[in-house]
């Protein structure tokens, strides 16, 4: 059974609805995985945004954190030294985006669909959402958890940053059961609120400041717990 379009509600979740899942053309046919996904940061302190896709071993192996995912980035570079862009992801416009349940379908046939990550626009730049994964969450009282996932919203080519889902987890421990579009069987439910009890959601209107090279969010309120979101 089809799942129905996600790009219909209100908000999507970057790691729950996007990472990792399959890409596929107008026709069904494969194309790609969801590697990671490119952040557009503006100079001027703008809200951030999900603008593309990534795929392919450069957008994967950056994700994979302590020094086996260090040592498979140096060592896929050096397989490949003459090439000038080795170490750049391959990328898809969220504009090509048609329906997104269970895979993200697009509305183009994938012949020569694949190209390489552009360079940022001037008075803009890039992260990726790997790198944000995973932060340490520091509020008025200390530390308050890591970063599970970004709540987006779900506009086209521009997926806006609204929320961060916070917890003591890592990214990708939670199954989406606790973020309010599950209707499991009681015992389940019963189970995962007990399981996440202590995950947040907090507005990115309360996020100070982001180091990216250091790997810390500084936010001025606690977040909400999920429990206590109706």
């Amino acid at each position: 059974m089809r799942i129905g379009n996600r790009l219909e509600g209100e908000w999507i979740d970057a790691m729950l609805h996007l990472m990792d899942r399959q890409v596929v053309d107008v026709e069904g046919r494969m194309v790609c995985n969801v590697d990671d996904l490119e952040i557009t940061l503006d100079d001027d302190g703008g809200t951030p945004a999900v603008t593309r896709l990534l795929t392919g071993p450069a957008a994967l192996l950056p994700r994979m954190s302590g020094r086996t995912g260090h040592w498979l980035r140096r060592r896929w570079i050096s397989l490949g030294i003459q090439y000038a862009h080795r170490d750049v992801p391959l990328a898809i416009d969220l504009e090509r985006i048609r329906h997104l349940g269970s895979a993200v379908e697009l509305d183009v046939r994938r012949d020569g669909l694949l190209d390489l990550e552009p360079d940022a626009e001037p008075g803009t730049s890039h992260r990726r959402l790997g790198e944000l994964l995973g932060m340490a969450v520091e509020g008025p009282g200390g530390h308050v958890g890591k970063v599970l996932d970004v709540r987006l919203s779900a506009d086209p080519g521009r997926y806006e940053f609204g929320h961060l889902v916070i917890g003591p987890g890592h990214p990708g421990s939670m199954l989406g059961y606790d973020r309010g579009d599950f209707n499991g069987p009681w015992l389940v439910q019963r189970i995962v609120g007990r399981l996440h009890r202590h995950v947040g959601l907090l507005s990115w209107d309360e996020v100070e400041a982001v180091d990216w090279d250091h790997g810390g969010v500084r936010v001025t309120e606690e977040p909400q717990l999920l429990t206590e979101i109706d």
